[in-house]
């Protein structure tokens, strides 16, 4: 009996316990298999981001197609709101029917030019507040945008109503800047300016205009 328990008691003495060795792995397994889902998502959400930035790419590219039909379109109708009453002076002058005013090669290169010499020299404060300081604006948006203003003047073009594409194109960044970001992103303040400027362009063309046309008449006569 005593060399039983003497053995029994050796027995017990040397054995480990074996209750915390399963949990401690199951731990471990479980922290490995949630460090691998981390890593799986993180890989994912770069794939998807990296898929993103391609696929916004491509809108870059077909910017320049709507860039150059909003090119087409400027010219159709903004150049044609400044030929128009040239056109109408020079027809009075040389005695042509007023109903049936012609206008001449030379009177749409003059407004086109001068549309191009507008742009090139102080053209780009009028892209940094539409294109920057309204709203944000990627690759997809300023297709979206251009693509917009540019068949509602081309539309307007064709059924002979004379309108601004500057206006155009600021409704639509507007538009899509809400859509896009939502209101709060939207600088109301930016487009309370540019809605007083076209409403002070008006009466200030008209105060300059009849200027110039009293200092002509007085060197004339």
């Amino acid at each position: 009996d005593n060399g039983a328990e003497g053995k029994g008691e050796g027995f017990d003495e040397e054995s480990p316990p074996a209750g915390p060795a399963p949990a401690a792995a199951s731990h471990g397994s479980a922290s490995s298999l949630v460090q691998r889902n981390e890593s799986e998502e993180v890989s994912l959400l770069s794939e998807a981001a990296t898929e993103t930035s391609k696929a916004k790419r491509v809108f870059m590219y077909l910017q320049i197609l709507t860039a150059t039909l909003k090119s087409f379109a400027h010219g159709a109708n903004d150049v044609a709101n400044a030929a128009g009453p040239f056109a109408a002076v020079q027809g009075l002058y040389f005695g042509q029917d007023p109903c049936n005013i012609g206008t001449s090669m030379y009177i749409l290169l003059l407004c086109g030019v001068g549309i191009v010499l507008g742009l090139s020299i102080s053209g780009h404060h009028v892209i940094k507040t539409i294109g920057k300081d309204l709203t944000a604006i990627d690759f997809p948006t300023g297709f979206s945008i251009e693509l917009g203003s540019t068949l509602s003047v081309v539309l307007a073009s064709c059924t002979g109503m004379p309108v601004s594409s500057t206006h155009c194109q600021v409704g639509s960044v507007i538009c899509i800047g809400m859509y896009e970001n939502g209101p709060k992103h939207v600088k109301w303040s930016m487009l309370s300016k540019i809605v007083w400027s076209w409403v002070v362009t008006v009466p200030v063309a008209a105060v300059v205009a009849a200027a110039l046309l009293y200092a002509c008449l007085q060197f004339i006569h």
